[in-house]
């Protein structure tokens, strides 16, 4: 019977299911201003010109990957127009970043978020992208988030 039950475990990909739950919950978490958040969030090492100011980042622990990160960071010029172009983000209406606004402040988002009137702010957007990315017109700090749920 056990043998029955082992047969049936490895021909309808419980294994494979059950490992990768296992994956799932070991990276699963909330981590604030942790320096390992620009790699969680972009699976890459953090720039040497881009200085993370403040950073929150979310996954659950489903077996898909769900997550919400958020981002202050300080940069050149040069580097916000590539990650800007590579994001193929467009500057949006104040009025359009207005509905943003309602949409990225829950519990969860942390205060440091773009704290100003949206009005302090320019903001890039993309055609079915989750996120956002609000540059602030005084300090030049970019505040991004993303998610996938």
């Amino acid at each position: 019977m056990a043998l029955l039950v082992f047969a049936f475990m490895l021909r309808t990909g419980v294994i494979p299911f059950l490992a990768m739950q296992a994956d799932s919950i070991r990276h699963a978490g909330t981590w604030d201003d942790d320096p390992k958040n620009w790699l969680r969030a972009f699976n890459e090492e953090q720039p040497a010109e881009v200085r993370v100011v403040h950073s929150k980042y979310w996954r659950s622990n489903h077996f898909t990957v769900e997550y919400i990160y958020y981002f202050e960071v300080e940069t050149t010029p040069a580097w916000k127009n590539r990650f800007f172009a590579k994001q193929n983000l467009k500057q949006v209406s104040t009025e359009t970043a207005r509905s943003f606004r309602t949409n990225i402040h829950d519990d969860g988002t942390p205060n440091w978020f773009a704290p100003d009137p949206v009005g302090r702010y320019d903001v890039w957007d993309k055609a079915g992208y989750t996120g956002s990315a609000w540059v602030d017109k005084t300090t030049g700090h970019i505040f991004f988030y993303d998610m996938q749920l």
